[in-house]
């Protein structure tokens, strides 16, 4: 979703100043050091992370795949050869196994709402303040999926608003994205005591929840922040390294796999190619949905 261009302006200027950054003592998006290249100006913010829309873009994948114009010719390069290889991939994939269309996202999701709340299944809910359900968007084309809540999203019973949410909100900004327009929720719907890892049980008690959502929301991408969710999702005990390298499936929908906020909030070195996962994730979104406005 295109959002105002006095907001997109003020974020594409406090990334560049941010990626500029490498004082863990600053603000939360900085990376490390090196020259950057100049976003495109709010006009052409469309084309950065989607590429080309024309007839030649997103034609099927014999075709080539137009790289998006960032001014980075390597990201350039690798996010060109990423949209051939993933679209070849999905052409190629599974497809979707989603059941008949929700006529009204909001509503069902609200009465999976209400069943999750006052879940007992697993011995989390002793101690939780708040079940965490998710929030964002019922039609986004996008669900970000991390591992379980923290202290304050059990205080508050919202995903992803603490430090590490503060951060994950700048990088869907910087992709022009609003939290609005994307929906966030956890593996786990209760936290874990200490933010510990889930244990199986716990996954095993939850996971019908997560399910349920991914049914009812049945985006076209799905994004795993961190080795937790990603593994959890994907049934698979491969390294986050290796699970960023490719495309994945869940149901027939595309998984992508990043690093968690949080761990950016520790290690400043991964934020660049974190900053270069979501631009492949946003070209990605957009070269689908052009497939099926072409497809109608």
């Amino acid at each position: 979703m295109t959002r105002g261009g006095d907001h997109r302006e003020r974020i594409r200027e406090e990334l560049l100043s941010w990626i500029r950054q490498n004082d863990p003592t600053g603000m939360d998006w900085y990376l490390d050091e090196g020259p950057v290249d100049e976003a495109p100006a709010a006009a052409d913010a469309a084309a950065e992370v989607s590429g080309d829309t024309t007839a030649a873009a997103i034609a099927p994948v014999a075709q080539p795949v137009a790289a998006p114009a960032t001014g980075d010719p390597a990201f350039d390069r690798e996010c060109h050869q990423f949209l051939t290889d993933t679209l070849e991939l999905i052409d190629r994939g599974p497809g979707r196994t989603a059941g008949p269309p929700v006529p009204d996202k909001a509503v069902v999701l609200q009465a999976l709402k209400d069943i999750v709340t006052p879940c007992t299944a697993c011995e989390l809910s002793g101690g939780r303040t708040h079940t965490v359900f998710g929030a964002g968007n019922p039609d986004a084309a996008v669900v970000f999926i991390g591992e379980a809540p923290g202290r304050d999203e059990d205080l508050q019973g919202e995903p992803f608003v603490g430090r590490s949410g503060q951060l994950l909100t700048k990088i869907l900004g910087a992709i022009d994205y609003g939290r609005e327009d994307v929906f966030i929720c956890n593996i786990l719907k209760c936290r874990p005591p200490n933010n510990r890892d889930p244990q199986p049980a716990e996954v095993a008690a939850c996971e019908p929840h997560l399910k349920r959502q991914l049914a009812i929301l049945d985006p076209r991408v799905i994004c795993c922040l961190g080795r937790v969710a990603a593994q959890t999702l994907l049934g698979t005990d491969a390294s986050l390294k290796r699970l960023r390298e490719t495309v994945h499936f869940y149901e027939g929908i595309p998984v992508l796999a990043t690093y968690h906020p949080a761990a950016l909030l520790r290690n400043p070195g991964w934020k660049r190619e974190t900053w270069n996962d979501v631009r492949k994730l946003r070209a990605l979104v957009d070269a689908l949905a052009a497939r099926e406005d072409r497809d109608g």
